[in-house]
């Protein structure tokens, strides 16, 4: 196959982009070069990338799955270079991972640990809003998600794998005698709300019919379990938390739930990743997870695995 790789780049660019005219430009070549490196590349791989038809243009299906292959080559070969001139020591191709805050820690701390010696593979993590972690899969900027259950990459071209399962609970920090601070089945309560566009807030507008009784009054809004978490801990307001994300302070009881039998929300523990081809890492532990799973193996809101 002769394919240069400034196409590659090209192609990459184009991706990103989404536009001829500005991803020659950002090349700093000009468009009908730009255009004829395109053709080149699709005739090289022999199958056709970009729909020229859309506003604005888009992979096809054989180029969403080309535009991780080009990835992993380009970022191959630009590690390579920097190692050659002793520029500095990246990692050995590790395995581009992706998660929000939520799972972080301990969740995906707990994963690392778990299988980086036994499988030698190594990990570069992005810890990313759900919603651009789930672009970063689909524009294979990532090899892996760690995510909640999301109906859109339960279907193909994605996979996936539940390697565990949890609640998010209504929790309040503690008066000095254990006791919960705030009540808002009965009083006034401060809530910690999430922004309205993420993940958090649209799994607890599924509870709204059984919150009716609650009284309480937003706070303070953010996106991020980690900040909805250390504003409960100071006392500024309840909060809705996933368990994996608390389990000591649930533990030590710095953090208690309110009525956890009727406020709970399910979630599931994912690891998503698209149908085309991983790298020799990603795959390892792609494998690795999936017969775990099939053997009965699952992480846990109360002890890593």
């Amino acid at each position: 196959m002769n394919l240069d790789t400034k196409w590659l780049e090209d192609f990459l660019m184009l991706a990103d982009l989404q536009h001829f005219s500005r991803a020659a430009e950002a090349r700093h070549i000009t468009q009908p070069a730009f255009g004829r490196h395109i053709r080149a590349l699709e005739k090289a791989v022999g199958q056709s990338l970009i729909d020229r038809t859309t506003t604005p243009i888009s992979l096809t299906p054989a180029g969403r799955q080309f535009l991780h292959v080009a990835r992993n080559i380009v970022g191959q070969i630009e590690d390579g270079i920097k190692m050659l001139n002793g520029i500095e020591q990246p990692l050995q191709h590790p395995i581009r991972i992706a998660t929000p805050h939520s799972l972080s820690s301990p969740v995906l701390l707990d994963l690392i640990e778990q299988t980086s010696a036994s499988l030698n593979v190594q990990f570069s993590v992005d810890i990313l809003r759900v919603d651009l972690a789930v672009d970063a899969l689909t524009q294979g900027k990532c090899d892996l998600f760690l995510g909640f259950e999301i109906l859109s990459l339960l279907q193909p071209p994605f996979q996936s794998l539940c390697i565990g399962s949890g609640e998010f609970v209504m929790v309040s920090a503690t008066h000095k005698n254990g006791k919960a601070l705030f009540d808002p089945l009965t009083t006034p309560t401060p809530m910690l709300r999430y922004s309205a566009d993420s993940y958090s807030a649209r799994l607890i507008e599924r509870q709204q019919p059984s919150l009716c009784d609650l009284n309480t009054y937003p706070v303070f809004e953010s996106s991020m379990c980690q900040l909805h978490k250390e504003m409960a801990l100071r006392g500024k307001g309840i909060a809705w938390l996933p368990d994996a994300q608390i389990r000591d302070e649930l533990k030590d009881g710095q953090l208690v739930p309110i009525d956890r039998e009727r406020f709970n929300l399910p979630y599931q523990i994912r690891i998503y990743r698209n149908s085309a081809p991983l790298s020799k890492q990603a795959n390892t532990l792609w494998q690795h997870l999936d017969h775990a799973v099939n053997s009965g193996w699952q992480m846990t809101a109360d002890e890593p695995q």
